[in-house]
């Protein structure tokens, strides 16, 4: 609602003002009344029904830049960025996609073993983990066209900050995929 927005963007605005902010500044010459902030309001995804992971615009072992790099689980992501899941894998091959072949390269089936889902119950704890179910554990959390999908979008956005930046920009990216459409 418009109330909780509002107060989310104070809390925001307001996180320039923290002792540690101010002391960045000071630390580092920024003038106080020049630094700019803005606050994303984006349409919420129920990927606790659905998946979320982590894509790379490199192969992350080895530096390999033409390969898209996909890790994806079921539930929200937290489980991913924090490495407390074994996500799948899935590659695919930049320049084989710019040449029309959609595509995933290679793929290894995680473990999945837990994944974090709102919590029912009203509180302060909004969220929980929760075992993943057998047959869920057994399956990729995304389809080979949805990882094409994604690796398409990583491909458009380290293509626009590598123009912007004049020089190769590799990307990490946090995606989530609503499991209720």
């Amino acid at each position: 609602g418009g109330a909780p927005l509002i107060e989310a963007c104070r809390r925001c605005m307001a996180s320039l003002f923290t002792d540690r902010a101010v002391q960045y500044r000071i630390n580092h010459g920024f003038d106080h009344l020049q630094v700019a902030l803005s606050v994303g309001v984006m349409k919420m995804v129920r990927s606790d029904t659905g998946a979320s992971g982590v894509m790379f615009t490199l192969d992350t072992e080895s530096g390999f830049r033409d390969v898209v790099l996909i890790t994806a689980a079921y539930g929200l992501g937290e489980n991913v960025v924090q490495g407390a899941v074994d996500p799948d894998e899935l590659y695919v091959h930049k320049h084989s996609l710019a040449r029309g072949y959609r595509h995933v390269l290679r793929r290894r089936l995680g473990g999945k073993a837990i994944r974090m889902v709102y919590a029912t119950r009203k509180g302060a704890v909004t969220t929980r983990n929760e075992e993943t179910p057998p047959e869920l554990r057994g399956r990729f959390a995304i389809s080979d066209e949805q990882a094409v999908r994604l690796a398409d979008m990583a491909v458009h956005i380290e293509s626009h900050y590598t123009s912007r930046n004049g020089r190769p920009t590799p990307m990490d990216i946090e995606w989530a995929l609503d499991g209720e459409d």
